[in-house]
């Protein structure tokens, strides 16, 4: 190590080749020397092997289906718990909807502890509450006591649904194909869950009795994921890197800092960027209120059905409680088919100009090009429930209103992938905002749909009751052909997205201006290793 006074580099490699302490080497009034990571450094979460990254990827996504699983899985004893605790239909589906409500609260305390603790430690502390919090639920013979811990549950579960997309940018933001895809795969759990979760429990509401057999399965189900928990590896760059910076303390180079640790977030800085910020762009930005209209519209018809399939299918078509589950693979085929058809459709958005939408004079930018992906799908979710509303009566055929669920289940999944994107790209640096914004927004109000269900088709049956819905969803149609056409300008005029860019330019600008005079002392501190030196470049 150079004893030079100019700030400093130290990387893998010198944490490997340091044999001894070199607190004597280095005085203590010189400038802090940066911890980073080398170009093949093996610690560093960009350059994992496939395998590695596929593994945690798998890990993630099976702890957000896990966590989404517990939230419908509830739905199909809602009856037998009405007759065990003698309450109404509205009592009864506040156990779905506490759990959703959870879904919006919980990131406000895990999105902090995230940026604050690294990935994996936030997980560990949430999956235990959940396992704790579900076993109060599924053992404890109270409704209150059950819908109490059942919105515990839901915030421990946001997590992992929390987690998500910040494990897969840590792990591919500097490949935004293999990014896209890990997303995509991501909110089709994310998604799907729910649907695969009323299989299991329409199953066994059938063949037990009480209810609370089918919480008890969560709460098993959450016990078996715990062990991977301690196989997941931290993904958090700067986390990372703060460990050998003090592994390195302690080895006596007393000068070694992350720079994470040089720039540390005060509290109410983070507070300001999960917290503050996602309202403050919920209240004014216009891209953000109709991407957060759409997504909350779709995500609550899809907790609405859970509780208007069993009227639609077990009352009026007479299928086995426990076969009712069943219809929802249909969604969960169109889930998958968007899964498949997103990447070819979003590629073809490229070629194929929307008539009377797209000025012929001029290309569109690439964020709004893009998103003519999501037409095809807003057109399909109020026709699919025109579709389902006026075959769901007892004179059509069961099979009818089911194959409805395949065009929903596609749109469902396709506005969720385009409308995140969406944001993301015109926020930028404040995506995460956006993302938190969406995600208590829709949470919040798609928490109300599994109470007003009961309502809505008892007092207009499922035919209009339904269709109520589908003009809602016809009515929003608009919202992404303005945004086609005035897309550009309404990212031009957004405070928010201008900060972001302007925060860009002057991350960049610093990187610039640090690249000159850099150099050379990295060169002195770490023997001119050019490669260490384009990777101190990095933010991380």
């Amino acid at each position: 190590m150079s004893t030079s006074s100019q700030p400093g580099i130290v990387t893998q490699t010198e944490l490997k080749e340091e044999k001894k302490p070199v607190a004597s080497v280095l005085p203590l009034d010189v400038a802090p020397h940066i911890v980073v990571f080398d170009a093949h450094d093996p610690d560093d979460p960009h350059q994992w092997s496939h395998r590695k990254k596929q593994s945690t990827i798998a890990l993630i996504c099976t702890y957000a289906f896990c966590a989404v699983f517990g939230s419908a899985i509830y739905a199909p004893a809602e009856e037998q718990i009405r007759k065990r605790f003698g309450v109404n239909a509205d009592v009864s589906s506040t156990g779905l909807t506490v759990y959703v409500l959870g879904f919006g609260i919980g990131p406000l305390l895990w999105g902090p502890l995230s940026e604050l603790l690294g990935r994996t430690l936030p997980c560990h502390i949430a999956w235990f509450f959940l396992i704790a919090t579900s076993a109060c639920s599924a053992f404890i013979e109270d409704i209150a006591v059950i819908l109490l811990f059942r919105f515990f549950t839901g915030c421990a579960a946001a997590c992992s649904l929390n987690s998500g997309p910040g494990v897969i940018a840590d792990l591919y933001s500097n490949d935004l194909h293999a990014m896209g895809f890990a997303s995509t795969i991501f909110a089709f759990c994310a998604l799907s869950g729910p649907c695969f979760a009323t299989l299991f429990g329409f199953f066994i509401a059938g063949h037990t009795t009480g209810g609370l057999w089918v919480l008890r399965v969560q709460f098993f189900f959450a016990i078996a994921m715990w062990p991977l928990l301690f196989i997941f590896p931290e993904t958090y760059g700067p986390k990372i890197l703060q460990k050998r910076a003090e592994r390195l303390r302690k080895a006596g180079r007393e000068n070694a800092w992350a720079a994470h640790e040089l720039h540390h977030k005060t509290v109410a800085q983070v507070l300001k960027g999960h917290v503050i910020r996602p309202f403050t762009m919920i209240m004014y930005e216009p891209i953000v209120q109709g991407a957060a209209l759409w997504v909350t519209v779709t995500y609550g018809i899809l907790y609405f059905f859970f509780e208007a399939y069993p009227v639609v299918f077990i009352q009026q078509h007479h299928i086995p409680l426990q076969l009712c589950g069943l219809l929802f693979l249909f969604v969960s085929l169109g889930m998958i088919i968007s899964v498949v058809l997103f990447g070819p459709l979003v590629r073809l958005s490229e070629w194929v100009r929307v008539p009377l939408i797209e000025r012929e004079d001029k290309r569109l930018p690439m964020e709004e090009t893009h998103l003519k992906v999501v037409i095809i799908a807003c057109l399909l979710l109020p026709v699919s429930l025109f579709w389902f509303a006026w075959t769901s009566g007892p004179e059509t055929h069961w099979i009818a209103p089911a194959l409805a669920g395949i065009p929903f289940g596609y749109a469902n999944t396709t506005i969720f992938f385009c409308f995140s994107a969406y944001t993301s790209r015109t926020y930028t640096l404040y995506a995460s905002s956006a993302s938190a914004a969406n995600t208590f927004f829709r949470s919040v109000v798609a928490s109300i749909f599994p109470i007003v269900a009961h309502s809505v088709v008892d007092a207009l049956g499922t035919k209009w009751g339904v269709t109520v819905f589908a003009f809602i969803a016809l009515a929003m149609v608009p919202i992404p052909l303005v945004f086609v056409r005035y897309g550009p300008t309404l990212r031009a005029r957004s405070r928010h997205a201008k900060e972001a860019r302007e925060a860009i330019a002057r991350m960049h600008k610093q990187r610039d201006a640090a690249e000159n005079g850099l150099g050379a002392s990295a060169a002195n501190s770490v023997g001119g290793d050019k490669e260490s030196v384009e990777v101190s470049q990095d933010p991380v």
